[in-house]
């Protein structure tokens, strides 16, 4: 029964009815007798949902999907949720900061407008610290693990995004004191990484530094572990991400040999995914994120 149930819900995503379908898939993680159907279901969830618009699923599909691979015995699995969850907790963290962020406060910062958002900006203080603590002690658990270099290596690839989700966190919690710019000029600031440099302190710039090189340490030792492997499939998304994540934080100057690397693998392996998403990250480079199409908004709509 519960395989059938899971054919159905592939076959409705299939379809494009992919909210009915993620209705069957959580349904199936959460109740499933099979737990193989459990697993996979939580798997394909993690993977196929948008962190931004379905935190909340990801995360739990990512907990079930723990606790399931540990009684299935399938110890590489358990590994692979672990970090997705430190990964998504980090994701859900950044939403958490701009909701804080955009409070409103009484002239001066002196004091909150009301006292609802006082109380919204603890809430959202508290549940920012438990999600830091719990990614470090994923992290911690999952690298004490006696894993394979396979295994290791798609670790090492959410621990990478943990750290540039914590750039970013940085960067969104530390200006001091915004200058108010017309939109082309902050634009044309952040496209040259200047706006750290005049939106933040010596020691906030340090720290953004820090965690961007912790990005792309760890995404070379998931290429090492990769290759360990022979597996230059993966080699080549490693690039292309770390490619990708150093767009994202401005270093353009950084990702080009990465994403020339993650190309000239997929050109040598006729890789179809990476040949069709590697001309458009050259064109974001290119324009320094700069008047670009709004891919990921694009992305989001498969899940509505």
């Amino acid at each position: 029964m519960d395989k059938q149930r899971f054919a159905a819900a592939e076959q409705l995503w299939e379809s494009g009815e992919a909210r009915a379908a993620i209705v069957q898939h959580l349904d199936l993680v959460r109740h499933a007798h099979n737990l193989d159907v459990r697993l996979q279901s939580a798997l394909l969830l993690v993977e196929r949902l948008n962190p931004t618009s379905h935190d909340t699923e990801i995360l739990e599909c990512c907990s079930i999907g723990m606790k399931v691979a540990a009684e299935l015995g399938d110890a590489a699995t358990r590994v692979y949720l672990l970090g997705m969850l430190a990964k998504n907790l980090a994701i859900q963290n950044g939403s958490f900061l701009i909701a804080r962020r955009n409070l409103r406060m009484a002239p001066g910062w002196v004091g909150f407008s009301l006292a609802r958002d006082e109380e919204e900006y603890n809430a959202l203080s508290s549940l920012i610290e438990a999600n830091n603590k719990e990614i470090d002690r994923l992290t911690l658990e999952a690298l004490e693990d006696n894993m394979d270099a396979a295994t290791r290596g798609h670790l090492l690839l959410s621990l990478a995004n943990v750290s540039l989700q914590r750039y970013f966190d940085v960067k969104i919690d530390s200006v001091r004191f915004p200058i108010r710019l017309p939109p082309f000029v902050r634009e044309l600031l952040r496209s040259w990484a200047l706006d750290e440099w005049l939106l933040h302190t010596a020691s906030d710039r340090r720290l953004m530094h820090h965690h961007v090189r912790e990005c792309e340490r760890k995404y070379s030792e998931a290429v090492a572990a990769f290759r360990a492997e022979k597996d230059e499939v993966n080699v080549a998304h490693a690039f292309y991400a770390l490619a990708n994540d150093l767009r994202s934080a401005n270093r353009f100057s950084k990702a080009r040999p990465y994403l020339q690397q993650s190309e000239t693998i997929a050109r040598r392996l006729n890789e179809p995914q990476l040949l069709r998403l590697i001309p458009v990250l050259k064109e974001r480079i290119r324009r320094r994120n700069r008047n670009v199409p709004n891919y990921a908004a694009q992305e989001a709509q498969r899940d509505r």
